[in-house]
């Protein structure tokens, strides 16, 4: 049997990749880093501002216009999904990933303060956008033979928040993320389309702002939970999705990917 040269297996240029909630954080680290190494993205938020700036940033980067193109969308409304799906497959001919990356927070009041209605809308963007987002892919990735979907979790889907920001919906969404990438990894296995979620502990990004002190570390309360102190970056995002998206994981489906610098093993 010929074994793949190494680098080949990580190899997603031309790929076309779908990222949600592209406009800041961790999305947009990943809209920078996918880019780099060759993928062909359609980026997807609200902002459409912020989007445009992106692009034009990403082109300077890389030398190259055309390689990443903003779709201006909620995600939490069908139409505006719909019109996501479409536009990359006009773009690009078809979908090779999906990385479910957009969501919200709410609040963090107590469960006893929080709204019915905002504990709705937290389940929309969190867990009902990614799952009717990955059943409108599919049907690209089923005629391209194949293709890899990557939920964006959080620590939240495998551990409480604590005490330190009450977020009873969040928790709940991403824990449904986690187990609803296990039950379509199990479904969709048949269409060699996999299946997996990334976990981030505590990155560095406009949301966690608040929380990060003048070092750039997490809070106390975070990091003494933690095996590896500070914050991830850039790097630790696009390693562990551009691994997902790739060959190198091509018998990997249904699995959690924690990386969190050990904060929830301890």
């Amino acid at each position: 049997m010929t074994t793949p040269a190494f680098d080949s297996l990580f190899d997603i240029r031309d790929r076309v990749v779908v990222v949600t909630g592209a406009s800041s954080g961790i999305g947009r680290m990943l809209a920078h880093g996918l880019t780099a190494v060759g993928a062909k993205v359609v980026l997807a938020a609200r902002r459409e501002n912020r989007l445009r700036d992106l692009v034009a940033e990403i082109a300077k980067e890389i030398g190259e216009d055309g390689r990443a193109v903003p779709v201006a969308c909620d995600i939490s409304d069908d139409a505006g999904r719909a019109r996501l799906v479409d536009q990359a497959v006009r773009e690009f001919g078809g979908i090779d990933g999906l990385v479910n990356n957009a969501g919200i927070s709410g609040s963090g009041l107590p469960a006893t303060r929080q709204s019915t209605e905002e504990f709705r809308e937290v389940l929309e963007v969190d867990l009902v956008a990614p799952f009717d987002l990955a059943k409108r892919c599919l049907v690209s990735m089923r005629e391209r033979g194949g293709g890899s979907i990557v939920n964006v979790t959080s620590t939240a889907a495998v551990t409480t928040t604590g005490t330190g920001i009450p977020q009873a919906a969040y928790c709940a969404a991403k824990a449904g993320l986690a187990h609803l990438t296990r039950e379509l990894a199990v479904q969709w296995g048949r269409y060699l389309v996999r299946v997996n979620a990334f976990a981030p502990g505590f990155f560095a990004t406009e949301m966690t702002e608040l929380m990060t002190d003048a070092d750039g570390m997490p809070p106390d309360w975070l990091t003494v939970r933690q095996a590896i102190k500070g914050s991830a970056g850039a790097a630790d995002a696009l390693g562990t999705v551009q691994f997902l998206l790739s060959d190198a994981s091509r018998f990997v489906t249904g699995q959690h990917i924690v990386v969190d610098g050990g904060q929830t093993i301890t």
